[in-house]
């Protein structure tokens, strides 16, 4: 039970670190074994649920969605607000589906600018599935984490900012 607890924790820690960015880089492995990254819009909501999937929209010709059908489905996720300091690295298995209730559910008006509706034969949903991720949080104020820098410059002696960093199993 404790340690059902400590998951529940640690993905309400992580979504509230990343729930404000929207865009992700998505990895992927190709089928001549190379890494390809894209970007992608996270679609979640606070009525989803968010601390257990990550959801995109995409047409069925995205190499991501290759990828996954053909059983290439380890994914990275890579989030950064750089303005708040914070960068997030999520470890996940994809899913793709046709689901019309999903669809429906994650259907916005960005999506128009890409499919002829949300009845085009061409939409996928990517379900990430978190199995960890690893996370740098940056708690130090911008004038004290400057300041740090500035005194490492003239010192050669680089104090260390205070930052969450953390591995977490999900």
């Amino acid at each position: 039970m404790a340690e059902q607890h400590t998951e529940h924790n640690e993905r309400k820690k992580l979504w509230e670190l990343i729930k404000d960015v929207r865009f992700t880089m998505i990895s992927h492995q190709t089928e001549t074994q190379d890494i390809h990254s894209q970007p992608m819009t996270m679609l979640n909501s606070e009525k989803m649920n968010e601390s257990e999937n990550l959801y995109f929209i995409l047409k069925d010709s995205n190499d991501i969605v290759k990828a996954v059908t053909a059983g290439r489905n380890q994914l990275g996720l890579s989030f950064a607000k750089p303005s708040d300091d914070i960068y997030v690295s999520i470890s996940a298995h994809g899913v793709i589906t046709q689901d019309r209730i999903l669809i429906e559910e994650l259907w916005n008006p960005w999506a128009e600018n890409w499919f002829e509706g949300k009845d085009d034969p061409s939409v996928r949903v990517l379900i990430a599935q978190a199995i960890s991720a690893e996370y740098w949080n940056v708690t130090d104020n911008k004038v004290t984490h400057m300041l740090k820098v500035l005194k490492g410059n003239i010192t050669g002696n680089p104090g260390e900012s205070d930052t969450e960093h953390e591995k977490v199993n999900l």
